[in-house]
């Protein structure tokens, strides 16, 4: 019995860790359907482009740890421009034509990915070495810290769109894009900011999965099913639903995985979420 309640108790501990990273996938993918009212079928692709980037700063040129992370920020944030400046806003209010783009550029990306980085997997090594230790739980300081910074983001994230006037028109346009337009609101600047914002949580949570999980350019696929798991279950357009949901996702598939195997935890995550959107269609904290 102490056996499966030390195992209970360490498949909470890390679902909890890599429900932090889900959440910052998810987040961003919010974002961008709250303020372009789109489903972004590449966002997965953004993810595997940041895991990549470490790949290739922190392994093969060298790079210290905080550059390589600063430079997947900055060429995040430059793809999120382009990609809503080229391929977004002149399809804006089209919502068929953005879900055929969004996937077009989805396998674009993944192409690329195929012909660039090549078939091999990649592997990164661990940006922090140890294992800490509380309560009989042991959980490696990678996670630890890559959680760490994930709430960190997630709550810079909460005060940009709560607590600024950035986040102010982000939050009009949501409601009544046309209303916010005749206030003055710049939609397409504001639309452009929010897709630079999600790419680059997509992007930063490649970056900490990288040191975890075998890199290739096929990696989104997972991300991206995950993703939009967890914005329908929590609610979409809601950032407290995703959060909640990414955290339920994590520890469902974690504990589950320790007592029933990797595979049947995929199979209990996908039934409470049936289960949720029968009891509730909307999401946990979704809007009708």
């Amino acid at each position: 019995m102490d056996v499966y309640l030390h195992l209970i108790g360490q498949g909470l501990a890390i679902g909890l860790l890599t429900g932090i990273l889900y959440v910052l996938i998810a987040l961003g993918l919010t974002l961008i359907y709250g303020i372009l009212h789109i489903v972004n079928f590449a966002h997965g692709e953004i993810y595997m482009l940041g895991a990549m980037g470490v790949f290739y700063c922190y392994v093969v040129f060298k790079l210290p740890f905080a550059a390589t992370l600063v430079v997947i920020l900055l060429l995040s944030l430059l793809l999120g421009l382009g990609v809503e400046r080229a391929f977004f806003r002149p399809l804006r209010g089209q919502w068929l034509q953005l879900v055929v783009a969004s996937v077009g550029l989805s396998l674009i990306i993944q192409s690329l990915g195929w012909i660039a980085f090549g078939i091999q997997e990649k592997n990164v090594p661990s940006f922090f070495t140890g294992v800490v230790a509380f309560g009989g739980v042991r959980l490696p300081t990678q996670r630890l810290i890559a959680a760490a910074v994930g709430v960190v983001l997630v709550g810079l994230l909460y005060a940009l769109v709560y607590r600024t006037k950035v986040g102010l028109a982000m939050r009009a346009i949501e409601e009544d894009e046309e209303t916010a337009r005749m206030l003055g609101i710049d939609a397409d600047r504001v639309a452009a900011l929010a897709c630079a914002v999600g790419f680059a949580l997509a992007a930063l949570a490649g970056a900490f999965v990288a040191p975890i999980y075998s890199l290739n350019p096929g990696m989104g696929l997972e991300a991206i099913l995950m993703s939009f798991l967890i914005i329908i279950v929590g609610g979409l357009g809601s950032i407290t639903g995703t959060v909640l949901a990414g955290l339920l996702v994590g520890v469902l598939q974690s504990v589950g995985g320790v007592l029933l195997g990797a595979e049947a935890a995929y199979g209990l995550v996908f039934i409470v979420m049936i289960v949720v959107l029968v009891v509730r269609p909307a999401g946990l904290l979704g809007k009708a």
